[in-house]
């Protein structure tokens, strides 16, 4: 576990000195909270070596003092997602649409990056800096209580309950659960992936692109709630303008590609995923454990 936490130290490290820094843009926002998501993601594989108590409200910490950034990211994806939806064949309605969306979009980003104060980042640099020196205190006694693979079993298993579920029943919920034990174990894989093993990467690099396109069905979901509550708007005005009619339309025009959008990308996901959670956990912690550092 020591290469674990050596791990850790360093994404948070990287994680407060951007903080510190300042730096607000959307791509400096996006790798801070990748930073902080394999922060958390050592810690829990570190579980064993501090109690369960002590993980649950370190995670607690680390989640909250993330937090504030989410609705940031959001925001910043949603006009980008609603970019890669359309097409060169939609109609006048659907770019009408897609216009106003767009502007509705950008409002709600602007409004997401005013709520994000320099408070906020100093707050979260104070909560971070006293994590660090708790987890730098952690005794070594107690990281070569347990092994990695303990950890990456329980998350491997979490993922083939979660895809079991949306095998029943795809929905957003379920797909979101997936998506994060999948966000999880591919974030754990990487704490403690050994440098000169092809295999052991390319087992990771799989879990990413599985990460990566639940991810791209998730913005797009996020993006089809937009929609509806544009369609629902409309639909409860009572003497709707030709205008709004027409925006009406160009929604149900996007929903329809969104729609598509989502079979596609499950449809891929569901063909990765049941690969590679083919094996029990038992078996899969197996091929992993001869190869884990310490």
């Amino acid at each position: 576990m020591r290469t674990v936490r050596r791990f850790l130290l360093g994404e948070l490290e990287s994680a407060v000195a951007r903080l510190e820094r300042g730096d607000l843009s959307d791509p400096a926002l996006h790798e801070l909270r990748r930073e902080l998501k394999r922060v958390r993601a050592a810690l829990r594989l570190l579980r064993p070596c501090m109690g369960a108590d002590a993980y649950r409200r370190e995670n607690a910490l680390v989640r909250d003092a993330a937090r504030p950034f989410t609705p940031v990211r959001d925001a910043a994806v949603l006009p980008q997602t609603l970019r890669r939806v359309q097409t060169r064949k939609d109609g006048k309605n659907g770019r009408a649409f897609a216009s106003y969306l767009k502007g509705v979009l950008q409002q709600e980003q602007r409004a997401a990056r005013r709520q994000l104060k320099p408070s906020v980042l100093r707050a979260a640099v104070r909560v971070l800096r006293a994590f660090k020196r708790r987890i730098e205190a952690l005794p070594a006694s107690r990281l070569d209580r347990a092994a990695p693979s303990s950890g990456l079993k329980r998350t491997y298993k979490s993922g083939r309950n979660a895809l079991a579920s949306v095998t029943l029943q795809s929905t957003d919920e379920h797909l979101h659960e997936w998506r994060k034990q999948v966000t999880y174990l591919a974030n754990e894989l990487e704490c403690i992936a050994p440098p000169d093993s092809k295999g052991f990467s390319a087992r990771l690099e799989r879990f990413r692109r599985l990460a990566r396109r639940l991810g791209d069905d998730h913005d797009l979901a996020v993006l089809n709630r937009k929609i509806l509550e544009n369609i629902l708007e409309v639909a409860k005005l009572p003497n709707a303008t030709a205008a709004e009619t027409a925006r009406q339309d160009g929604a149900q025009e996007f929903a329809s590609h969104v729609a598509r959008r989502r079979e596609s990308l499950q449809s891929k996901a569901f063909r990765l995923g049941q690969r590679l959670y083919a094996r029990r956990p038992r078996r899969m912690a197996a091929t992993w454990s001869p190869i884990l550092p310490i």
